[in-house]
């Protein structure tokens, strides 16, 4: 795999933690200028900037609390509606992501919006871990939707499936990269794939890697499977793989739920211990 992908998600984790860790002005290379907290759906996490990568940051917390719990389990599905984001017919959600995404949504449009106009020149990126990392799976869309002419790059750690197949081919199928980063041993990722939920992954295949394994679901579509990047903490352990379920990989590890420690550890950060970088 491209060694750059392995900094960027412990990058991604180490913005994660911070996220638990309620920092207030600065989370690592980011400045922080909103904070996000919604009291009803539990929701929280922040938007900034940083200079050093030139790049507009959304980084939403997992889950702390009961509310968050509650999310995490309401598997309900829904038609997802948000501004600025047109969802192909058929696409379906889980209510426990839609809603606590749909409650700081337009703040989050917002505050991008905001920092695009005073700084034109930066990408845009979105991450998060477990709850959080489920939450990016939505924030890629509605980022990529929102800003069409913005390069978009998302880390989805940790985050089990939300949608449905129309709604993984749905995020597949947008101009960008998110990655998904799975630690071994992790069971969140294997949460809701299989009978009753039948919810599925997604992610695209940065410009570094060679092209995936290509499907034909019909003669005038095809589209690369998604691509899962699988580590037990370092450069060296860490491996991309191919298609949502590559047994190999987080498919295989045979759990099923936030099993310690697998669940904390990302890319060679835990969870609530790496600060604010400051």
């Amino acid at each position: 795999m491209d060694p750059g992908d392995f900094a960027e998600l412990q990058r991604a984790a180490q913005l994660s933690s911070a996220a638990y860790s309620g920092c207030q002005n600065q989370a690592f290379d980011v400045t922080i200028t909103n904070q996000l907290d919604d009291s009803e759906t539990g929701t929280q996490g922040f938007v900034g900037y940083s200079t050093s990568k030139s790049r507009i940051s959304v980084v939403m917390r997992g889950s702390t609390s009961v509310t968050d719990f509650v999310n995490d389990l309401d598997v309900d599905p829904t038609t997802p509606t948000l501004s600025g984001v047109s969802f192909p017919s058929g696409v379906q959600v889980m209510k426990g992501v839609y809603n606590p995404w749909s409650s700081v949504h337009d703040t989050v449009i917002s505050a991008v919006k905001d920092l695009v106009q005073q700084y034109p020149n930066y990408t845009v990126e979105s991450t998060g871990h477990s709850l959080g990392g489920a939450l990016t799976y939505l924030s890629y869309i509605a980022l990529a939707q929102n800003f069409p002419d913005k390069e978009i790059t998302s880390n989805a750690l940790a985050a089990f499936p939300i949608g449905n197949q129309a709604f993984a081919d749905f995020g597949s199928s947008i101009k960008g990269t998110l990655r998904r980063g799975n630690n071994l041993n992790d069971g969140v990722p294997n949460m809701y794939v299989g009978w009753p939920f039948d919810m599925v992954h997604y992610g695209t295949v940065s410009a570094a890697h060679p092209p995936g394994i290509i499907v034909e679901t019909s003669p005038l579509n095809k589209r690369s499977l998604p691509q899962e990047i699988y580590s037990s903490g370092t450069a060296y352990t860490t491996v991309l793989c191919l298609g949502e379920r590559d047994q190999a990989c987080s498919a295989g590890d045979g759990e099923w739920g936030p099993t310690l420690p697998g669940h904390i550890d990302s890319f060679g950060i835990t969870m609530l211990l790496a600060g604010c970088g400051q």
